[in-house]
């Protein structure tokens, strides 16, 4: 299956400055951020175990993204249980820098590495050689050579009652054969999945599909330019679909700009907008009516899952993939939604399903 396969040369034109880029809690893979050096700005979380002088890396593809921030936030907090060491080291989108902070963690002695792979066939041999070195790869929605194990987000799935079939539903309840833009992101496989799920899913519901593109820049700035002259050539539009919450907030602005308004599950009048990552600034967006609903994939438990799978295999064991539930937010349960922040998790209260082999993704 094809996970995260980017070209070298698209992935170093991308700029990806996702909300919270810049933030201080980036970092870069000559730098090293630790679990002690982070406790107070993570929040901590639960008793702090004696240390055992073990470690995890997060091999993050972009540290900047606040999702990415709150999954080493998870493997902070979940390493801390058990009396691990954990730093992160940020690949900045870069398939080349991403196989030396493989290289850098293995020469570091880490007991185990976490990673979002972003080019398989360019990272394999590295992951190999932590392999070869007793080092297990725990990849976040990623599979291939040297990988251990798998954390997959249940947003990046395609099975039965799969986030995005749930999307599409909801979209033809309120909107039969709901005239629907598509806006993806086909540079990496990974979120080109999500919009073929959603493609898939949009089919057998009868929604109108009258144009698919896709937010290059990744941001909501870009996502808000190309969506502009679509709303011109497209005014009928009745929902669009996003691969994340940057381009929803993108579309949602140019849409309140072109005076629209976003529909929402008690006021169906308007057009639909759908996101998915739970950043902070879609679910304030859901609570004020300016999205439709978003998908939280629980960033936070992904990180404590990571932590389960790696330390089960540093101790010889041979863990199975774990699926993380997310969490739909829209009008009717924003009111219940408790921020990444405030939630308490543990290794033993995980919101996630073991499974064996792959799960079914979009083909």
């Amino acid at each position: 299956m094809k996970r995260w396969m980017a070209l070298a040369a698209a992935l170093a034109l991308l700029v990806l400055v996702i909300a919270g880029c810049g933030s201080s809690s980036s970092t870069t893979s000559s730098e090293e951020t630790t679990t002690e050096e982070t406790t107070e700005a993570s929040g901590g979380g639960g008793k702090e175990a004696a240390s055992t002088g073990k470690s995890i890396v997060y091999i993050s593809p972009v540290a900047a993204q606040p999702g990415q921030q709150q999954i080493n936030t998870g493997l902070q907090q979940s390493a801390k249980e058990i009396g691990w060491s954990e730093f992160v080291l940020d690949s900045a989108l870069s398939a080349e820098k991403q196989v030396s902070n493989v290289e850098a963690a293995i020469n570091k002695g880490v007991t185990a590495i976490a990673s979002w792979t972003l080019d398989p066939n360019a990272v394999a041999g590295a992951y190999q050689q932590a392999q070869s070195k007793n080092i297990p790869v725990i990849g976040m929605n990623s599979v291939g050579s040297g990988v251990t194990a798998t954390v997959w987000w249940e947003t990046q799935i395609c099975e039965p009652g799969n986030p995005q079939q749930v999307s599409a539903e909801k979209i033809a309840e309120l909107k039969p054969h709901a005239k629907t833009i598509v806006i993806g992101l086909e540079v990496a496989e990974s979120t080109k999945e999500i919009t073929d799920c959603f493609l898939r899913e949009a089919k057998k519901v009868g929604l109108d599909i009258i144009n698919k593109t896709n937010n290059e820049a990744d941001n909501a700035s870009g996502s808000q330019k190309v969506f502009e002259p679509l709303l011109t050539k497209y005014p009928e539009v009745e929902a669009v679909f996003n691969y994340n919450d940057e381009s929803a907030m993108g579309v949602s602005a140019a849409l309140l700009a072109g005076g629209k308004t976003i529909a929402t599950v008690e006021k169906p009048e308007g057009v639909i907008v759908t996101g998915s990552n739970g950043d902070k600034d879609a679910i304030e967006a859901v609570e004020e009516g300016r999205l439709s609903w978003t998908w939280d994939p629980d960033n936070l438990a992904s990180g404590f899952a990571a932590m389960k799978l790696g330390s089960e295999a540093a101790e010889g064991k041979k863990p199975n993939s774990l699926i993380v539930k997310s969490i739909l937010v829209d009008g009717e349960t924003v009111g219940e939604y408790v921020p990444a922040e405030e939630r308490e998790y543990t290794l033993s209260t995980i919101p996630a399903k073991e499974i064996k082999g792959e799960p079914e993704t979009a083909k």
